[in-house]
């Protein structure tokens, strides 16, 4: 990441991201009544960091999903938006929900519904996998699939470019050793 994009993500202060493509592979399974979607264990490690810095994080997707609802309460998420095709509405609310703006947001996303969201804010990045017209738009494109540590990849971008990783990673070992 060059100086400029470095700068730029230095003053996020909130990451918002879609879910299917970026969380999991974008693989659906689907049997009679149950839905299955996998996710990559070290978003897990993403989250806790996170948290540890005090930058909140929050979902939107475009479709329900009980898995996804699973997961992420998980994971402990405080705000999840699913069934927002119109993704902006619910950034909308997020931003009255936290008292931030537009520019203060990163967010992930690899699908066509993401870039009027990703417009707007004030970092985006995307994923290998994800459609052109994204990976075009975005600040930054990731070096993980979506589905394999997109997140984790983030988070540590972000938490380096403010100077605090080293701190927060000693924290996060520390609250590890102490379980």
């Amino acid at each position: 990441m060059n100086k400029v994009l470095l700068k730029k993500i230095s003053k996020i202060k909130m990451i918002v991201s879609d879910v299917d493509g970026i969380l999991t592979d974008g693989t659906i399974m689907v049997s009679k009544n149950t839905e299955f979607k996998t996710f990559h264990v070290e978003d897990a490690l993403a989250t806790s960091l996170l948290r540890l810095a005090d930058i909140p994080i929050s979902f939107i997707s475009a479709r329900h999903s009980e898995a996804t609802t699973a997961r992420l309460n998980e994971l402990k998420i405080e705000h999840i938006f699913q069934g927002y095709i119109n993704k902006v509405s619910a950034l909308d609310k997020i931003i009255k929900l936290y008292n931030i703006e537009y520019k203060d947001i990163l967010y992930i996303g690899d699908g066509y519904v993401d870039m009027p969201v990703m417009e707007k804010v004030g970092f985006s990045v995307s994923v290998p996998n994800g459609h052109t017209e994204v990976k075009e738009l975005a600040d930054y494109v990731t070096e993980k699939l979506g589905g394999q540590g997109v997140l984790v990849e983030v988070v540590q971008k972000l938490l380096k470019a403010k100077g605090i990783y080293n701190d927060i990673f000693k924290k996060m070992k520390k609250h590890i050793y102490e379980a």
